[in-house]
């Protein structure tokens, strides 16, 4: 069986043109929340490339077949970009950004990146549960986005005038922070589904 090809023309189009449209909403103060509201705009960015995706593979047999013809442990192996996070625990070093926030989140990130060349070793080979451990990165790269989330958004308006970065997470609306739950977070998300929708068709 011939294996789609992740990497062509239109996905580095429309991967290099969402890249670009969220870097530049980010330098111009797009992601920043106003007053004490949550930050719509980073969830908005965060949720609604998976979700244009999923509709797309429901609704679109050519999607649907070149999604379920990628090489699934190359989707797999993909998520070892993961440990970008690592991002976190730098600015957390730096009392940048708080150690409720940036230790789960980065080190969740790490952990998930260090992972994914493992299990997509085993899913090539298929070795003895091999889909486990597949549902198991899964699981884990999703549960570290919505503890990583859910914490970003609990100690975004902690800080207020005057109060250090290392109490809040409002430098994560700003550039280049940013471009991680903006672009980078969605991306991987649906890399999970990707994995995940060509398993459950695999399984007919």
């Amino acid at each position: 069986m011939s294996h789609s090809r992740i990497v062509t023309l239109p996905t580095i189009v429309v991967v290099a043109v969402w890249g670009c449209l969220i870097a530049v909403l980010a330098q111009r103060g797009g992601f920043q929340a106003q007053g004490s509201l949550p930050p719509v705009n980073i969830l908005l960015a965060a949720v609604l490339p998976p979700a244009t995706f999923y509709a797309a593979f429901r609704f679109s047999k050519r999607v649907r077949d070149w999604v379920l013809g990628f090489d699934l442990p190359l989707i797999i192996a993909l998520q070892g970009w993961r440990v970008v996070g690592a991002a976190f625990v730098f600015y957390w070093g730096y009392g940048l950004l708080p150690a409720a926030f940036a230790a789960p989140a980065g080190i969740g990130d790490i952990a998930v990146g260090l992972m994914a060349p493992f299990v997509a070793i085993k899913v090539a080979r298929k070795l003895p549960g091999w889909e486990r451990a597949a549902n198991g990165l899964i699981l884990a790269g999703m549960t570290d986005f919505i503890v990583a989330f859910s914490m970003g958004i609990a100690l975004r308006d902690r800080g207020g005038e005057g109060m250090d970065f290392s109490q809040h997470t409002g430098l994560l609306a700003e550039f280049p922070l940013t471009m991680i739950p903006s672009f980078l977070v969605p991306m991987f998300i649906i890399l999970h589904l990707i994995a995940y929708l060509n398993m459950r068709g695999a399984r007919g």
